[in-house]
């Protein structure tokens, strides 16, 4: 698949986002998806220049213009997937082998138990801040793996955090991750109520 680096942001599977072309290496990286049914996978990329070791297969699902004439299109995150070698492909993009990591669809009760716990703090986490409207998504989505990467929209953690969520294949380990995280805004948002009142 062709390779479009992300040096401001991580794209995780399920993720609906919208991205602008501003450099030639995306420019190439679209026009070579085109040829690939508009696939093309995401890969993180650090201030030092590395890559993350695993990517996400994303699809485009429109394309356009901004205001400012940026060229921009919406892709929707598809699964993880191993990165492997590049290969040689037509045009100037970096073409490199992919090997899927999609999650299980069977789980175990301890993945379920995390899921519940997980979603459950999300909810206190948004309905703390006022946006009530997000716990309906939440009670929208049943795949342990995809409410866990749901963190990849969290203001709360850092690029490296997301990177670590995206790297992370095993369901249970991501979802311990994510909620100790989310554990430690919880207790942030409460603490800023109780200093509030």
């Amino acid at each position: 698949l062709p390779m479009l680096p992300l040096q401001t942001g991580v794209v995780l599977p399920h993720m609906v986002v919208t991205l602008t072309l501003e450099s030639p290496e995306a420019q190439a990286a679209v026009a070579a998806a085109r040829s690939a049914e508009d696939t093309l996978l995401l890969v993180p990329r650090n201030e030092r220049g590395s890559y993350a070791r695993v990517g996400t297969v994303a699809v485009i699902e429109e394309m356009g213009e901004t205001p400012g004439g940026v060229q921009a299109l919406v892709i929707r995150g598809l699964h993880r997937a191993l990165i492997g070698s590049g290969v040689a492909g037509a045009g100037d993009a970096i073409w490199v082998q992919v090997e899927p990591q999609p999650d299980p669809e069977d789980t175990s009760e301890r993945i379920e138990q995390l899921a519940r716990e997980y979603r459950a703090t999300i909810e206190s986490i948004v309905e703390a801040r006022g946006v009530p409207q997000l716990v309906e998504v939440l009670r929208g989505i049943e795949a342990p793996g995809a409410l866990a990467d749901l963190a990849g929209y969290s203001p709360d953690l850092s690029f490296a955090q997301k990177v670590e969520v995206l790297e992370t294949l095993d369901v249970e380990q991501r979802l311990e991750k994510v909620l100790r995280w989310a554990r430690d805004t919880l207790a942030e948002v409460a603490l800023k109520d109780k200093i509030r009142s």
